[in-house]
């Protein structure tokens, strides 16, 4: 479920920002910007009713901006407002606590999602039996 969910964020993000790139959980070498970086930030799980289980996972969407210095800041708010305004579905998910946070140049930008999910049994065959209804 979890490789869904980050699925759904990396198409989110390319249907928004098509030209940048997109990596998930680590910074590779090559790194070039404009880039985001989606990061799992911790997850929640517990046991509803029966086979029932929810959970919520944070995520840590990291943008790093190509613009000159002077730019960033301004470059980072205007990408932020936008997340903001279009991260409300991913997928088939909602986004929920959305917070936004500027650091060292770098907008990260957390929100979470809630999802459940239910075991299912392997099913066991009914085999058939013959009735005598004769009387």
């Amino acid at each position: 479920m979890v490789a869904e969910i980050k699925q759904a964020i990396v198409h989110k993000l390319k249907e928004l920002y098509p030209n940048h790139k997109r990596y998930t959980d680590d910074i590779p070498q090559k790194f070039t910007s404009p880039a985001f970086v989606i990061f799992q930030m911790n997850q929640d799980y517990s046991k509803r009713l029966n086979t029932k289980n929810k959970s919520r996972i944070s995520f840590d969407v990291a943008y790093f901006s190509d613009k000159p210095v002077t730019q960033i800041k301004s470059d980072c708010l205007a990408v932020q407002e936008r997340l903001f305004r279009e991260f409300d579905l991913v997928g088939t998910f909602r986004a929920i606590n959305k917070s936004a946070e500027i650091v060292d140049n770098v907008l990260h930008f957390t929100f979470d999602i809630n999802y459940s999910e239910m075991k299912v049994e392997s099913v066991i065959p009914m085999q058939t039996q013959a009735t005598n209804t004769n009387i």
